[in-house]
């Protein structure tokens, strides 16, 4: 049976290479292509592609520190090894050393070239399966204009000038057709949507936020996301994510308090009614325990913002540009 995907995986590990296949789960959907440093470096720059002839792998797998087998270089030198012969195929970054305090420091560096920074336990064939199809889903939107990258998002119509206003120059058009296309177009369109679009709290909110402005605690979240299904965001790699459209929320939400007869002035303070919110599950900041946060902020500068906070108890960290929110840190009393 012939595989769907094809997939390298590249270490200097021969024991996890011969067991590579066993690491993604044995999928038949998959066909795994294992790879020591020196031999995948061989084979690409001296021209005798004899292992890949009538191959066109759909990504790599590649590990982080090379340590051993003879070659003299590293992860990100087999990636720009890679990228010279296959320009739009995502290459991710995987590490023995995940959490190892310089390979944490190195993956945040490295993340504008890797795809996905990661543990070899983390990697399963079904999200590879699953970005590898969102990959192919950005290749067959070129020359599809801006509505293209609206299907690419799920966004309706209503979104185009606020998407076009955020997206990479290169993009504001929709995804360049051939003639006019710089290699790696793909990726860096992919790497925005991760690391920019989806990740910053801006048109799409994560749990946290959309918590925060409902009013609400986390624990009491899951209580209502059905009755915002509609708003969940479900675009590309929407499956290594929750994440949901910030109009749709405030939408839904000015819908039913228009059944109920109400209105909205401020979502955190009015949605616990609306929602029929108790008072003991209303949201507390955690700098000074009053009710009714704002916003999200961060415990200090670099780290995920996941606190529920008032404006007045934390400070602005960055600035970002409207549809973005920006980056705030607690005020410590």
């Amino acid at each position: 049976m012939n595989s769907e995907y094809t997939i390298l995986w590249i270490d200097d590990d021969s024991k996890r290479r011969e067991k590579s296949n066993e690491w993604l789960g044995r999928d038949d959907r998959i066909e795994v292509l294992p790879f020591a440093p020196m031999d995948i470096a061989s084979e690409l720059i001296g021209g005798d592609q004899n292992t890949l002839d009538q191959k066109n792998p759909d990504l790599a797998l590649v590990d982080w520190y090379l340590q051993t087998d003879g070659y003299g270089g590293d992860g990100p030198s087999i990636e720009g090894i890679l990228h010279d012969q296959y320009s739009d195929m995502p290459v991710y970054g995987f590490s023995g050393q995940y959490g190892d305090r310089q390979f944490m420091r190195e993956s945040k560096q490295g993340e504008n070239r890797f795809e996905i920074i990661t543990a070899p336990d983390k990697i399963t064939a079904q999200d590879l399966i699953d970005d590898i199809k969102y990959y192919r889903a950005i290749e067959s939107k070129k020359g599809g204009g801006l509505s293209g990258i609206l299907d690419l998002l799920g966004a309706d119509a209503e979104y185009k000038q606020k998407i076009q206003s955020i997206l990479p120059q290169e993009f504001v058009e929709g995804i360049p057709e051939e003639e006019n296309y710089d290699p790696g177009g793909i990726l860096r369109f992919a790497r925005w949507v991760r690391h920019r679009f989806i990740p910053q709290p801006g048109l799409l909110w994560d749990d946290i936020w959309l918590a925060t402005k409902l009013g609400m605690t986390t624990g009491v979240l899951e209580r209502y996301q059905e009755e915002f299904s509609q708003a969940e965001y479900n675009g590309i790699f929407s499956h290594r994510t929750s994440r949901w459209w910030r109009p749709e929320v405030t939408s839904h939400l000015a819908e039913l308090a228009d059944e109920q007869g109400e209105s909205i002035n401020r979502t955190w303070k009015d949605a616990p009614t609306i929602l029929g919110i108790s008072q003991y599950e209303i949201a507390e900041c955690v700098v000074c325990d009053n009710k009714y946060p704002e916003t999200v902020a961060a415990g200090k500068a670099d780290e995920k913002p996941e606190f529920q906070v008032h404006f007045r108890c934390s400070n602005i960290e960055i600035s970002r540009s409207s549809p973005f929110e920006d980056i705030r840190v607690l005020v410590r009393q």
